[in-house]
């Protein structure tokens, strides 16, 4: 079942939607292997920024792929990196560098490679979600 399928399943509810829960929705659009920074999972909803983004992944629910959600630079905030690795292994997340010590930080992903393009049953979705966002 792809993410999208499983995402618009019957347990996806209808808005109105806060800002943080249409987040951690649309986060749950992004295939495994596959990236998107922070900014740009609100700017496809347009509406909030980085740090909204940021905030509702940290307080996303269990299933959440948050490690999905990075920032700019392809990182996640340090207490997050080494719980994020062994799901970029499994995934096939295309990383920059080792992520080890040498390279200063924990994983790093290739944004240029990995960052996802959403289709026309996502970008259906992120409509959805974007026409159900509160006031």
């Amino acid at each position: 079942m792809s993410p999208v399928e499983h995402t618009a399943g019957p347990g996806w509810p209808e808005g109105p939607y806060e800002l943080s829960e249409a987040l951690v929705l649309a986060a749950g659009l992004v295939p495994p292997g596959r990236a998107i920074s922070y900014g740009e999972l609100a700017r496809l909803l347009g509406a909030g920024g980085p740090r909204q983004a940021g905030r509702a992944m940290s307080m996303a629910p269990d299933g959440t792929p948050w490690w999905r959600i990075v920032r700019a630079d392809g990182t996640l905030p340090a207490s997050l990196s080494a719980r994020a690795a062994p799901r970029y292994r499994t995934e096939g997340t295309p990383l920059k560098g080792t992520g080890g010590p040498a390279d200063g930080a924990g994983p790093r992903v290739d944004l240029a490679a990995a960052r996802w393009v959403p289709d026309t049953a996502a970008l259906a979705l992120l409509a959805r979600l974007r026409a159900g966002l509160g006031p």
